[in-house]
């Protein structure tokens, strides 16, 4: 009976160890490969870089490789993979080219986010970031698959937890551009009281001489308190 279940076992453990082998490259190839460190990534932009003008963020990433360490520096490289199913496409740049230096085991590098054209509300924008094992200028070959591509979504909100509706009136994403744009600040940085009420009110006027009047997200016409 033992002899029985000792041969049961050595054929669960191989069935095991063939499945590992179909799905899994080996960790010690004699190819150098690289593999995303993260799983996925979140990029926000908000009210403060819109008054900063920030119109991309570097982030840094990590590859780790895979095998054993590197006798000399290689290359590699980074690109977006199409993906249909996005319909709102992220914008991401990368150098053409990045180092691992040999003895190390990871390397960390970066790329460059640019802030969505529009501000997300119910989705963001997508982007899968992966190996550019095409590029010439690639010295890896494919690592492991459940670490090829990396997830990336990129949100832009403006809208604040802290809006004063008494000061302000209701909220609409087109009367804080106009404040951010007149006061050059955020409302953290904006006093609250009758003056700035009254620069305000007095400035969408003067606005409104020569612009089409700005419309809040239901369709009507932004308002601001008039202060006499």
């Amino acid at each position: 009976m033992k002899k029985y279940r000792f041969l049961l076992l050595l054929f669960v453990l191989g069935f095991i160890y063939m499945g590992c082998e179909e799905n899994d490259i080996d960790v010690y190839d004699e190819t150098p490969r690289l593999n995303l460190y993260y799983r996925n990534l979140a990029v926000h932009f908000r009210d403060s870089d819109y008054v900063k003008g920030n119109t991309e963020k570097e982030w840094l990433l990590r590859v780790d490789l895979q095998g054993y360490r590197l006798t000399e520096d290689k290359s590699f490289c980074m690109k977006v993979r199409p993906n249909d199913a996005y319909t709102l496409k992220a914008d991401v740049s990368f150098a053409e080219q990045y180092m691992f230096p040999k003895d190390s085991i990871h390397q960390i590098f970066t790329i460059k986010v640019a802030r969505p054209e529009n501000l997300t509300t119910t989705k963001a924008y997508q982007a899968d970031i992966c190996f550019d094992l095409d590029n010439p200028l690639h010295q890896f070959d494919p690592g492991r698959e459940d670490k090829e591509v990396l997830p990336l979504e990129v949100h832009y909100v403006i809208k604040r937890t802290n809006w004063n509706d008494y000061q302000w009136g209701e909220y609409s994403d087109a009367k804080y551009f106009f404040m951010m744009d007149h006061f050059k600040a955020t409302i953290d940085d904006i006093p609250e009281n009758e003056d700035t009420q009254k620069e305000i009110y007095d400035a969408y006027e003067e606005y409104k001489k020569n612009n089409p009047p700005l419309l809040d997200d239901k369709g009507k016409e932004i308002v601001f308190k008039k202060v006499d």
